[in-house]
């Protein structure tokens, strides 16, 4: 059974790696198209694994922050939890609706945690587990909301690197108002999925094994994941530069499609491995 399902990872890797080096050449791709194409693979593929790992624990039964792998821990209650994020949001909002907003979600957190441990007589799983839902969403929206800013932040830091080296799209980000930079940030984004939409679709085949691993929540280090991505990228582009500044950046953009692509560590591992 392990050697079938590892025949399908390698041949969703070859076929991904193919298909992304003949859309290279047909597109004439240059370093500057490499560097974009990670930067919005690591953006949505990163989020969506974030977004989907908070909700997933939710709707199994966890808290949102639990780590899969910790057997027999699921997480500090979610009504802790919303009382806990309740000190950041009203630090950063103050006495604001979404002050407001949040503390009745947090309010109807904790009733629904004494409603399902202190009065509720029932053994119904679905009330129990509407009632666990209602006591984690507050703590799944926060960091869903954190993790959109800290990790789309970051996102954004490179983006105005790379659009300053390597531009696909005009404009200066200084003088502009907040809203105008967000606008610029969103188009960035567009531009990217139009141009390098098989990038990102093989991505997601390269990486599907551990995607389906962090959807079924049997991968422990969801949130740490997307930002191994974001290292890679930085480091990508500080070798790319470099390469630019000994004139032999072009060479490098099929080498990085083979280490990015080809299954290499894969191979290693599974030649590590005895056969089951």
């Amino acid at each position: 059974m392990r050697k079938k399902s590892s025949s399908m990872h390698y041949l969703l890797d070859f076929v991904s790696f193919g298909a992304v080096v003949v859309f290279a050449v047909y597109m004439d791709w240059t370093t500057k198209d490499l560097l974009w194409s990670l930067w919005i693979s690591s953006l949505s593929i990163g989020y969506f694994i974030l977004v989907s790992g908070f909700l997933g624990n939710v709707l199994r039964g966890n808290s949102p922050d639990h780590q899969p792998g910790e057997k027999g821990e699921k997480g500090p209650p979610g009504p802790l939890l919303a009382v806990f994020f309740m000190i950041p949001i009203t630090a950063i909002f103050g006495f604001s609706k979404v002050t407001f907003y949040f503390g009745l979600l947090a309010v109807v957190s904790i009733l629904a945690a004494v409603i399902k441990y202190k009065i509720l007589e029932t053994d119904s799983i679905v009330i129990k587990y509407i009632l666990h839902l209602f006591m984690n969403i507050p703590g799944a929206l926060f960091m869903i909301a954190f993790f959109t800013i800290h990790f789309g932040g970051f996102h954004f830091v490179h983006s105005i690197f790379l659009n300053g080296f390597f531009p696909i799209l005009e404009g200066d980000l200084f003088g502009k108002t907040p809203g105008e930079t967000g606008f610029f940030f969103f188009d960035l984004i567009e531009l990217c999925f139009r141009n390098y939409w098989l990038f990102i679709v093989a991505s997601i085949a390269s990486g599907l094994q551990d995607i389906i691993q962090i959807l079924k929540g049997q991968k422990g280090d969801f949130m740490l994941e997307p930002y191994k991505n974001v290292i890679r990228m930085h480091l990508m582009i500080f070798i790319i530069a470099f390469s630019g500044a000994l004139g032999v950046h072009q060479y490098l953009l099929y080498v990085v499609l083979v280490l990015y692509f080809f299954p290499v560590r894969k191979i290693a591992k599974d030649m590590r491995e005895p056969g089951i």
